[in-house]
């Protein structure tokens, strides 16, 4: 597994089963990696797995997309932003222990008011690897709206609806595999 995706899974139950969140999607809003809410606050995470990966965020529409300044710069400034774009009230970025220290440092000279979360197989805080090293503020103090949860709900029921196909996929392949009866094209 990759470890971005050993990341999403570790941030999923984060915010599940240690921050209480009840809507938790990844590929979400924005295509962000993983979005949470508990109704009340809208939580956005990027992970950032390398240096350049990082770097990559917050480089000028000349070198990147114009999407990821568009973007940063709405979270900077959430009154003047489209009344169509939402924002979250808090924004991580999270990382792999050993680039924390450098990603904090990196920073600070961003948004100050986003928030650092790393993931750090040395510790276990109950039911995840990740830990809190910035905690980050509010880029807002408004409830998300309607439609924002309705697209977290809707991402996950449809990540909900792939996770059961491919557990259905497998578990046929695990039975053919047990009777011998595997075949290249499939199963029959």
């Amino acid at each position: 597994m990759r470890l971005s995706d050993t990341i999403k899974l570790e941030l999923l139950k984060y915010f599940r089963f240690e921050r209480n969140y009840n809507l938790i999607c990844t590929e979400g809003i924005h295509q962000a990696d993983v979005n949470a809410s508990n109704g009340s606050s809208l939580v956005e995470v990027e992970i950032k797995i390398s240096k350049a990966d990082f770097k990559k965020e917050f480089q000028t529409a000349k070198e990147s997309s114009r999407w990821k300044e568009y973007k940063h710069k709405n979270y900077s400034e959430p009154s003047k932003h489209m009344p169509t774009f939402i924002v979250p009230n808090r924004f991580y970025f999270c990382v792999p222990a050993e680039l924390a220290d450098w990603a904090v440092e990196y920073l600070k000279d961003k948004n100050s008011k986003y928030g650092l979360l790393s993931y750090d197989t040395e510790r276990y805080t109950g039911s995840t690897h990740i830990v809190t090293i910035k905690p980050a503020r509010n880029l807002h103090n408004e409830k998300p709206e309607m439609r924002a949860l309705l697209l977290i709900a809707r991402r996950t029921t449809n990540e909900l609806i792939t996770a059961k196909e491919k557990f259905i996929e497998n578990k046929q392949e695990l039975e053919a595999l047990q009777e011998g009866v595997l075949v290249a094209e499939g199963i029959k």
